[in-house]
């Protein structure tokens, strides 16, 4: 997916980012969480800003308690 640097990602966007790398890498939350860590956020979780970065990890809780 390609991210604009100038916005704040929300939390629907990251469900459903979270959702397709699950469903397209046959992949559990946790995995799905570490491998966008890597490769969406290269590592840096403020690489987009702190906004951003809460919404991807309100995102991954609701998706993990959601996904019990």
């Amino acid at each position: 997916m390609t991210v604009n640097h100038s916005g704040v990602l929300s939390v629907d966007y990251f469900e459903a980012y979270f959702k397709l790398v699950i469903l397209s890498r046959n992949y559990d939350i946790v995995q799905a969480n570490e491998f966008m860590t890597q490769n969406f956020f290269k590592g840096d979780l403020l690489i987009y800003g702190k906004e951003t970065y809460h919404s991807f990890v309100t995102a991954y809780q609701n998706l993990k308690n959601n996904l019990k």
